[in-house]
């Protein structure tokens, strides 16, 4: 860890305690971004008894809960970044204004954009979203609704155009630089003329050791494109993702409640300033994935064979779950195949392997045993076991 990043975290820590929040819940989510390992690794290595006491794996209260929202029955995606906000979160969003016949997109939104098509009657809502999973569930509930309207779409490339404009435009990239350049630069040609509202959430100050700085120049380009803009400390809160909650889990951490915020950030009109988009490639196309149940695995198709068969190895030594999501995971660099559970392997020949998913995914859900399955496909015995162990659970 940083050791300036580290002294920081380690005030906050301070902060929070003295602000009498004594359970583990409530210290992270004073924590500005910082990573619930990362909290606890100081929290054990100061020897804060009192907090150390209630550091528990909590057991979830929410067996009762209804999942509502299609966005809340799909496992997340590892490979586009898929934080959703709380269905608390978007309540608030939606309290902001009042929509009525306002035109509103939603840039890789999807949980945002299915509560306002449940819950707001007049506006025009559009969601452009490069989860090709998710736009067609969603495509299959919401599309009825001449006001709705479900694009699958890559707003990461340089040739991405789209002629309507909104009145409103909310956009969660994945909180990366190069990211929010493009995202910002690409929302702006589509406000409505000089008058439409950039509404997009803002990482928090401890979310990795250049957050803050990254911060600062966020917010000047913001200053030099908006007429005005908003700060709203804390107001975004996001539900854990399936692939974090088994990163977390696998480290000893099961949170009752969401631990992740960010800031909102409201920025009114536009001035003639033009957001110049990086000339960086970005591409998030290169995995294509298979669903096997409710378990999505996603492959890197790009990466070039390292051997003549197909083979899934173990990144760290007989473990598959990653440290973390975050991209600065030297291990998520060196994974070209990931699960919407947080697991994450080295494939060799990820282009023959392909078409044994494909085909162990039809048998499967056709009705044969997974073992039955997995003893029919040309696999060695190592992949053999970690497909059951992705797909039969361990």
């Amino acid at each position: 860890m940083d050791e300036n990043y580290y002294h920081k975290l380690e005030s906050r820590i301070d902060w929070a305690l003295q602000q009498n929040k004594f359970t583990f819940q409530e210290i992270i989510r004073e924590c500005k971004g910082a990573y619930p390992v990362d909290v606890l690794k100081i929290l054990k290595s100061k020897n804060y008894l009192q907090v150390e006491k209630q550091i528990v794996t909590y057991k979830r209260s929410n067996a009762a809960y209804v999942k509502e929202f299609i966005t809340e029955k799909i496992d997340n995606n590892p490979v586009l970044c898929s934080w959703y906000f709380s269905i608390s979160t978007c309540k608030k969003i939606v309290d902001l204004y009042s929509w009525s016949n306002k035109r509103i997109l939603f840039l890789g939104m999807p949980r945002l954009f299915e509560y306002f098509a449940k819950n707001v009657k007049n506006a025009y809502v559009t969601l452009i979203d490069l989860d090709y999973y998710v736009v067609n569930k969603l495509k299959e509930n919401y599309t009825q609704n001449e006001r709705h309207k479900i694009i699958h779409a890559d707003i990461n490339g340089q040739n991405f155009r789209f002629e309507e404009s909104y009145d409103f435009v909310f956009l969660d990239p994945p909180w990366y630089i190069e990211y929010y350049d493009r995202w910002i630069a690409q929302s702006y040609k589509l406000l409505n003329q000089k008058e439409g509202i950039l509404i997009f959430p803002l990482f928090q100050e401890l979310t990795r050791p250049s957050a803050n700085k990254q911060r600062k120049y966020l917010l000047s380009k913001i200053r030099d494109c908006a007429k005005d803009y908003l700060v709203i400390s804390d107001f975004v809160e996001y539900e854990i993702p399936t692939f974090e909650d088994s990163e977390l889990h696998n480290h000893g951490v099961m949170l009752e409640k969401p631990w992740k915020k960010a800031d909102l950030i409201i920025a009114n009109g536009k001035k003639d300033y033009k957001y110049l988009i990086s000339e960086e490639a970005i591409d998030l196309n290169k995995w294509q994935e298979v669903d096997i149940f409710n378990i999505r695995i996603f492959i890197d198709i790009t990466e070039n064979a390292r051997y003549e068969k197909a083979a899934i190895r173990y990144i760290a030594k007989n473990n598959a779950y990653l440290k973390n999501p975050s991209r600065r995971n030297q291990e998520l660099k060196s994974a070209n195949m990931l699960t919407s559970r947080g697991q994450g392997y080295i494939v060799e020949s990820a282009e023959n392997l392909m078409p044994i998913l494909k085909e162990i995914k039809a048998k499967i859900e056709n009705g044969t045993d997974i073992r039955s399955v997995l003893a029919s496909v040309d696999l060695d015995n190592i992949s053999k076991e970690i497909l059951f162990e992705i797909i039969g659970g361990k």
